[in-house]
């Protein structure tokens, strides 16, 4: 196992002292490379622009007189003199090109279209094959004279000294790259022994006293951090053996205690046991406590409902009766009269009853979850407060699909709709609203139904937006709310519909979102 971590630390120190110090060398020597190139060719440039300024200032008149004599002995001379030029093109813009190299000349007509596309009125140069020379320098000289554009001056030069220079840079580079090797090996070699040795040698120290050895002890003595290394791992061993001794005195009086505690701790857990089926059961009770509170605050409300419900039909009744007395005394009571009174006296009595069925249904115990439909629940929850409603000119409005299903316990959703509608009432008068009027707005989105209670009473006071659910929290006044009624609908929301129920304000007023998963497909 030491060896393995030796030869590791070895050849990643190798590695890493050795790639670094190529990568350094190989980056200097590729920045090296197109510089010297870049050096080179402005060289050439140099040199290639003076000799055409000398062959346009010589044969200046030569050019405008169109003397071809005079410009081929001259350019021929040149080459003589210039062994490193293949050719001479004189150009002009008009008429024939002079072609002049070692061994002849000829005019040309055209030239072809990799030496045209490099005439224009700057000097310009390319590397490029041209009719038998593999790879030339070809520079181009704009011809002016007294600013005027007479043609251009094109001049090939070999790329042999080039090429030559350019290889001899590429074989340096190599050279300088194949001794760098040659260092790194050495060089990488030693450096990364003197690295990795010592630290392979307290590696393996620091195996024996993981192994439990504690006799073992480092005798390397260096002046730098890796002979602070050993100093400190000899320190740390005599510390472990100390904390050994320690350590075994201590896990006898241990032993012991956790003897005593184990004790402790299962006369602990029996009554634990008791307490907690005590604290569940006392929470149970509390539950079902204010289950109950719910059920009767709004059972309160129901019959206050029921009272204004009821006290429009039983006014109605009063007056059928009274009209009856009246033509009974007046003897105008005739059979017509008589079975109109009946009729309408029978209707106002079926409404009243209707109203106890509601009031009925609405606290019948849902044990089951079954279907029913949505916009139902809501419009006959809405009926049972019409009268407070109309009564304070609150305009009730339903946005619902008439055919809206869902799952769920019947009642409860029901409970929560008063619950929510009686609050949404109550913040209407309580503020004075100006044309006070509640939206129920339920709508069906792929897998969720949202159904928002909104009213434009001003909204929930942001200091109490996130206590609004807890138990007992109300602001209405003494004897007018328990402070119930939206902690039993967020949990019958959450914890029996499986939804979400949650409160926000808006410009206008607040609104009560409550999501139910649409698990009725």
């Amino acid at each position: 196992m030491a060896i393995k971590q030796k030869n590791s630390i070895f050849i990643r120190v190798f590695l890493i002292f050795g790639s670094l110090v190529l990568a350094i060398t190989l980056f200097f020597a590729f920045m090296v490379v197109p510089m010297q190139k870049n050096a080179f060719k402005q060289i050439m440039f140099t040199q290639a622009e003076t000799v055409s300024r000398s062959i346009v200032q010589a044969s200046s008149d030569a050019i405008i007189s169109k003397d071809f004599g005079f410009i081929v002995e001259h350019n021929v001379e040149v080459l003589k003199n210039n062994t490193s030029i293949h050719y001479i093109l004189i150009s002009p813009k008009i008429g024939d090109k002079i072609w002049i190299n070692q061994e002849n000349w000829h005019l040309i007509e055209n030239l072809n279209t990799d030496i045209a596309q490099l005439e224009n009125n700057n000097i310009n140069y390319k590397i490029m094959p041209i009719d038998n020379y593999e790879q030339v320098y070809h520079f181009v000289y704009p011809i002016q004279f007294s600013g005027i554009s007479w043609g251009w001056l094109h001049i090939g030069f070999s790329t042999i000294q080039y090429d030559k220079y350019i290889n001899d840079m590429y074989f340096q580079i190599i050279y300088i790259i194949g001794i760098s090797l040659i260092l790194i090996l050495f060089v990488g070699y030693l450096f990364a022994r003197w690295i990795s040795q010592p630290v392979s040698i307290i590696s393996h120290l620091a195996t024996q006293v993981a192994g439990g050895d504690l006799t073992v002890r480092s005798t390397i003595v260096r002046g730098d951090e890796i002979g602070v290394l050993s100093d400190s791992f000899n320190q740390m061993v005599d510390s472990l053996m100390q904390s050994k001794k320690h350590l075994e005195n201590y896990n006898q009086e241990l032993e012991n205690k956790v003897l005593k505690r184990t004790q402790e701790l299962a006369d602990l857990n029996k009554d634990l046991d008791n307490k907690i089926k005590d604290e569940v059961a006392q929470r149970q009770k509390q539950e079902a406590l204010l289950i109950h509170q719910s059920r009767l605050a709004a059972m309160g409300e129901m019959i206050g409902a029921i009272a204004h419900q009821w006290r429009q039909p039983l006014n109605a009744l009063g007056l059928v009766q009274q009209n009856l007395q009246f033509k009974y005394q007046m003897d105008k009571l005739d059979d017509d009269f008589m079975n109109q009174s009946m009729d309408k006296s029978a209707r106002l009595i079926q409404k009243m009853s209707s109203t106890i069925d509601d009031f009925r249904n609405f606290f019948k115990p849902n044990k089951h979850i079954e279907s029913f439909n949505i916009h139902n629940i809501i419009q006959s929850t809405a009926d049972l407060l019409e009268a407070q409603l109309k009564n304070n000119n609150i305009k009730l409005q339903i946005i619902c699909n008439e055919n809206l299903i869902i799952k769920g316990f019947q009642g409860e959703f029901s409970q929560v709709i008063l619950n929510l509608l009686n609050n949404a009432k109550d913040a209407l008068i309580e503020n004075n609203s100006r044309q006070p009027t509640i939206i129920i707005d339920a709508v069906k989105n792929n897998d969720t139904v949202t159904i928002t209670i909104k009213d434009n009473a001003g909204g929930i006071p942001d200091g109490i937006i996130d206590k609004i659910y807890d138990p007992y929290f109300t602001t209405k006044e003494e004897g007018k709310g328990t402070g119930i009624g939206l902690y039993m609908s967020k949990i019958i929301v959450e914890n029996n519909m499986s939804g979400t129920l949650r409160a926000f304000n808006d410009a206008e007023g607040a609104n009560f979102v409550i999501e139910l998963i649409n698990n009725q497909d």
